[in-house]
């Protein structure tokens, strides 16, 4: 992964600044980085003496950071793997969106008729966002959280 996604009032102004001290908050920081960099779903997979290592901080400092973490349910330990929770929420928005694309043109290609006044009107797909008939275009606007397409309906 190229980058991950932090939001700067959540940094400066959130919950973590009273869970850990400032000389504290960047090894959370780090450990984001880490499991981006390892892109693997949120985790981390060195031993916590290489972590501690690589952060440049004594193995005490990192466990303390650590036990903050678990306990405020920022990440879990499983063996030798730190997962970080709701890893999701630090996804680059592209890698989110592309997904969600992914999910709506598959739902959006299975749309093969649609009710105009009353009568079901066969479509034949031209892309996944344009659909005609013989009398009318109907093309794609938008989805509501719901589901349902927005359409927008024109005759030809």
């Amino acid at each position: 992964m190229l980058w991950i996604k932090m939001y700067p009032t959540r940094c400066l102004r959130g919950s973590l600044r009273f869970d850990l001290p400032y000389n504290r908050r960047g090894i959370w920081y780090e450990l984001l980085l880490m499991a981006g960099d390892q892109d693997n779903d949120g985790s981390i997979n060195y031993p916590l003496p290489f972590i501690a290592s690589q952060l440049g901080c004594p193995m005490k400092t990192l466990q303390e950071v650590l036990d903050v973490l678990i306990r405020t349910k920022r990440i879990t330990i499983n063996g030798n793997k730190i997962i970080i929770i709701n890893w999701f929420k630090y996804q680059s928005l592209s890698t989110v969106t592309k997904k969600e694309k992914k999910e709506k043109k598959e739902k959006k290609s299975s749309f093969t008729e649609a009710t105009l006044e009353g009568e079901k009107v066969e479509l034949t797909q031209i892309d996944p966002d344009t659909f005609e008939d013989e009398s009318t275009t109907i093309k794609v606007k938008g989805q509501h959280p719901d589901g349902s397409l927005i359409l927008d309906i024109q005759p030809r």
